[in-house]
């Protein structure tokens, strides 16, 4: 029989139009991941700190300061500081690396989105076979 009334047929109409722009987006969400350039993991920032000795600058407030790359690895954060001449290239790296992983938590909310859409969509076309067996099914 399929879908007979007009409220249920409008309903349908936008859970397809609605699925059809969670594609578009899901397209858009992959597109970083065919690219082949380089990625690097963790956060870039400026550290500032005293080093202590009592002589120094720093002793006066005017902290030594160093670009670093934060990163974790198995639940443990390690700070490396980028060397000189390789700020521009590590930072542009780590964002590309910031970019996908968000791209891919995006990915998985639109997925669940998804598929609450195409559940909903089934259960307005699903039919059950009448009890006496005597009606036709439609195609």
């Amino acid at each position: 029989m399929g879908i007979q009334n007009t409220a249920d047929k409008r309903k349908f109409s936008q859970l397809r139009q609605s699925l059809k722009r969670i594609s578009d987006e899901i397209r858009q969400l992959i597109e970083p991941s065919f690219s082949d350039k380089p990625v690097i993991k963790g956060s870039v920032y400026e550290l500032k700190r005293k080093c202590g000795k009592p002589g120094c600058k720093c002793a006066q407030g005017e902290l030594h300061s160093r670009m670093v790359l934060s990163a974790s690895e198995k639940g443990k954060t390690s700070l490396r500081v980028i060397p000189h001449g390789f700020l521009i290239e590590i930072q542009i790296k780590a964002r590309r690396y910031q970019e996908l992983r968000r791209a891919r938590t995006r990915l998985v909310e639109v997925h669940r989105k998804m598929l609450r859409v195409i559940d909903e969509m089934e259960a307005m076309r699903r039919e059950e076979i009448p009890a006496s067996g005597k009606s036709k099914v439609s195609q």
